[in-house]
């Protein structure tokens, strides 16, 4: 059977970075890589939408930004559990041919870890961007599909060079914890590994 891989991921950026990643590296060129937006984002609706891929495809990547859901955690007021514990539950539910992949505050940490070494808390995007733009690696950075898909200088060909520091600073992050979510963390490491780019 040819290897399948579907991604399940919560926003626009991650899909325009798998485009990129698979346009860039050869050796991917016969995998067949479907980054899936779901319509709505929960936790719960994504978690439906891993499962119901696990079934069609042979691998089931999941990548989650945790800053809506530490945000949703501390507005909530309601009754049942808080969409932090909504995605403990997910977690315990997953398929086995399903991996789980976050990033915490959002995928620009795992941009900035090409950059530095660090488990620094943001608690919004927009910090970590700030942040990255003390360095030269991503100038004029945008969350924009022409930022990001530029032909000949696109957002994966201009971090290739520092994939292997980056992979290395995202495993200095740890373990992911769903009960610590505030801290400066990625698993993207994970995805370049299930993908035999492992540095």
């Amino acid at each position: 059977m040819r290897r399948a891989i579907a991604c399940v991921v919560d926003g626009e950026t991650e899909v325009w970075y798998l485009n990129m990643l698979k346009r860039n590296e050869p050796s991917l060129r016969g995998l067949a890589i479907k980054p899936e937006l779901p319509q709505k984002k929960s936790v719960q609706e994504q978690f439906c939408c891993v499962k119901a891929l696990s079934k069609a495809y042979s691998e089931v990547i999941w990548i989650v930004d945790t800053d809506t859901i530490i945000r949703e955690t501390r507005q909530f007021a309601g009754k049942g559990p808080s969409p932090k514990e909504k995605l403990k539950e997910c977690l315990t539910k997953l398929p086995c041919n399903v991996a789980f992949i976050a990033n915490t505050p959002c995928l620009e940490f795992w941009f900035l870890l090409h950059m530095i070494r660090t488990t620094k808390y943001y608690d919004s995007c927009e910090s970590v961007i700030r942040e990255m733009e003390k360095y030269p690696v991503l100038p004029g950075y945008e969350k924009t599909r022409r930022y990001f898909t530029a032909e000949g200088n696109d957002i994966y060909s201009r971090l290739r060079s520092y994939l292997p520091t980056a992979m290395n600073h995202a495993r200095a992050t740890g373990r992911f914890d769903a009960n610590q979510l505030e801290r400066g963390y990625s698993s993207m490491h994970e995805l370049f590994e299930i993908l035999g780019i492992a540095q």
